[in-house]
């Protein structure tokens, strides 16, 4: 499919991209939690207490879009954590014990510290009420999902994932990650409703290269932790924005 890249301006008419719209399938870390950082973090974390070895964030941040690309057998966040601890301490470490590790940084985190990112509640709460259906399609696992919506008071101040979106799809409900079109596919098929009819708000390349590969319309939404690829994000995206105050203001106009 070929694609086309528009960088839109507020004085842009909302129906270039929302019309003839029935469903929005928003991506979760990085497009409405602020979020792919804190993972960073955590991973940059679980290396330091096994090694010592101190790892960058934006390190991180490049081991995971060059694993990304892989062909994973088995979990991909089990097989994340061991390149990681082999590439950065030289060594091979219990998978279960670097899980374990994982979980207890992470819960913290997730529950008590990650926010939506601004103007997240305010898009969603909008779209709804003009009576579009909401989907979230994320490679989030679901007890992480539970957290957000049940223990997470920053979050649920805003909204309830599960009260907010008509369909919620996570890690467990597909068989491949993203670029694979797998989730946003079924989520059209979910929702029953034709390519064209839906729209898909992204952050990442691999999220972007999965829009393209369902042959659905997408909207990528600028995150920093993205500069490096951001190029070519730009190069496959149909819509480009710099933030998500830029698409509040567009749906309101």
């Amino acid at each position: 499919m070929k694609m086309r890249w528009i960088m839109l301006k507020l004085n842009f008419e909302s129906n270039n991209i929302l019309n003839n719209k029935k469903v929005i399938i928003f991506d979760l870390d990085g497009t409405l939690l602020d979020s792919v950082d804190m993972f960073n973090k955590i991973y940059a974390l679980v290396i330091e207490s096994i090694s010592n070895v101190k790892v960058s964030t934006n390190q991180i941040q490049e081991d995971w879009d060059e694993f990304a690309h892989q062909k994973i057998e088995g979990d991909f966040y089990d097989n994340f954590l061991l390149h990681l601890a082999e590439k950065h301490t030289n060594k091979k470490h219990d998978v279960n014990e670097m899980k374990k590790l994982y979980y207890e940084i992470e819960y913290k985190f997730i529950s008590e510290e990650l926010k939506y990112k601004k103007y997240s509640k305010e898009i969603v709460t909008e779209l709804k009420e003009r009576g579009y259906k909401l989907v979230l399609a994320t490679l989030t696992p679901k007890y992480a999902i539970d957290i957000y919506n049940d223990v997470n008071k920053n979050l649920i101040n805003d909204f309830k994932i599960y009260d907010i979106f008509d369909l919620v799809l996570t890690y467990e409900d597909v068989k491949e990650k993203k670029p694979n079109p797998e989730i946003y596919l079924n989520a059209m098929k979910r929702m029953n409703v034709s390519k064209e009819q839906c729209l898909i708000v992204e952050d990442s390349l691999e999220g972007v290269k999965a829009a393209n590969n369902a042959e659905i319309e997408v909207l990528n939404i600028v995150d920093e932790n993205m500069y490096k690829v951001q190029k070519t994000i730009d190069d496959l995206s149909n819509y480009k924005m710099n933030n998500l105050e830029e698409f509040y203001k567009l749906i309101i106009k």
